[in-house]
């Protein structure tokens, strides 16, 4: 019997990095961003796993929902004993901060907390008119 369950697709799904997240100074897989929105692993009938993964994206405008299916589909078919894998985009997510995985929120509040103390005190200063020169 297969050992391609739920957790080991998301797992597999969680390797594939979103770019905006690495920019952030804090790396977030796909399952951490809370963008899979479904996940079916089936029997194809001979003995082989059948994958469908529904996803939706951060922004309905982003680039890299080509990027995110290919790899998904890549790393996915690579499991042993997989003979097919459907990727599939979730056009109805809302995608908000919310939906965070927990571990993954926490260390993204503790990386901005030391950004914030970290940064270094600026002085502003205003010099304004006070007479033609």
């Amino acid at each position: 019997m297969s050992d391609v369950t739920e957790d080991r697709v998301r797992e597999v799904l969680n390797t594939i990095v979103d770019p905006c997240s690495l920019t952030a100074g804090v790396p977030a897989g796909m399952d951490d961003m809370g963008l899979i929105t479904g996940i079916q692993v089936g029997d194809d009938g001979t003995g082989g796993r059948l994958i469908s993964v529904t996803f939706g994206l951060t922004d309905p405008t982003c680039m890299l929902l080509g990027s995110f299916a290919n790899e998904a589909r890549e790393r996915l078919s690579e499991l042993p004993g997989v003979t097919g894998v459907d990727v599939t985009l979730d056009h109805e997510l809302e995608w908000t901060e919310d939906r965070f995985a927990p571990h993954y929120r926490q260390r993204l509040t503790e990386h901005r907390e030391r950004r914030r103390r970290d940064l270094p005190l600026l002085a502003v200063t205003a010099r304004g008119r006070t007479g033609d020169q």
